[in-house]
């Protein structure tokens, strides 16, 4: 790319219209007028000698030269956000930064709390806004839309086989699988067999934007093949849909504890072996560098393994 061609500024618009595959859509991502985008547009194909954006039926889709642009102007988006963003030190007490962090519902009760009076005591300038964990969190951290994200170890809710070579992760905590049920529950009372466990109506929280049948996902965290009746949009609703009902909930051991006091309900360890499960935090390498993405990464793994 010759530099001394191309206006800097336009990369913004081409970021929007390789993203948005239209016109109108890119002008309101970035608020420009669509005159305004459209104009971008012309200068781009003129540039690229290339028309970027072709119609196809009622849709526009990118052309091959488009395709290609897509990930390398996002980083440099995103790496030049980096350098104008990042301080070469940081303080905690004075910095103002703002984070987008993804979580599992899991994490919530024990994590967010303690990160919370932390911020307040030590860096009162940060502002952290919190996402649960979806299907979509990996993209996001791709994309620079998230700074990271704290979740189960699970694969298999990102269709992946192994995460991409940007991504970087940390072991966190290690999460215990119970079954939960009604204190009054006709058939189960303070053991529980395979057997039994197997016939058992199930219930089970289904993270946010997950798509996959329940009991695949419960098949690869548990490895057992159980019949779901019932889900849920969230781990933490399950306890308290147990009281008085006949269905059994599996979750981890934190959330069960958080309602065992409140709610009347019976908590049983379950009757087989599970595979190893554990929260993870996720991140893009882009931040490796930045001391402030790298202390609120330290201040999440800390009071995780204070837990």
């Amino acid at each position: 790319m010759q530099l001394n061609r191309f206006d800097l500024n336009l990369l913004i618009a081409l970021d929007a219209l390789l993203r948005e595959k239209n016109v109108t859509r890119a002008a309101e991502r970035v608020f420009v007028s669509q005159p305004a985008m459209s104009a971008a547009l012309h200068k781009l194909r003129e540039y690229f000698n290339d028309p970027l954006l072709v119609r196809v039926g009622r849709e526009m889709e990118l052309t091959s030269r488009g395709e290609t642009l897509v990930e390398p102007v996002r980083e440099a988006l995103l790496r030049i956000q980096m350098m104008l963003g990042t301080q070469p030190t940081f303080d905690p007490k004075t910095a103002r930064r703002e984070f987008t962090v993804i979580m599992s519902e899991e994490a919530v009760p024990g994590v967010l709390p303690p990160l919370l009076k932390t911020l307040a005591a030590e860096a009162p300038e940060l502002d952290v806004h919190i996402e649960m964990v979806s299907p979509t969190a990996l993209s996001r951290l791709e994309y620079g839309e998230a700074d990271m994200c704290l979740c189960l170890e699970s694969l298999h809710m990102f269709d992946l086989r192994a995460y991409p070579d940007t991504i970087r992760s940390m072991p966190l905590r290690s999460v215990k699988w119970v079954c939960a049920v009604s204190a009054d529950h006709p058939t189960v009372h303070d053991t529980l067999t395979l057997d039994q466990y197997i016939g058992l109506q199930h219930m089970f929280g289904r993270p946010g934007g997950y798509t996959g049948a329940a009991d695949q996902l419960v098949r690869h965290l548990l490895n057992i093949d159980i019949r779901i009746h019932l889900t849920l949009p969230s781990l933490l609703q399950l306890p308290l849909s147990l009281p008085g009902s006949t269905l059994a909930a599996t979750l981890p051991e934190r959330v069960a504890r958080l309602y065992a006091d409140a709610l009347p309900i019976r908590i049983l360890p379950l009757p087989f072996e599970v595979p190893h499960t554990q929260e993870v935090l996720l991140w893009h390498k882009r931040h490796e560098s930045d001391p402030a993405h790298a202390w609120l990464r330290e201040m999440i793994v800390k009071l995780t393994r204070a837990d």
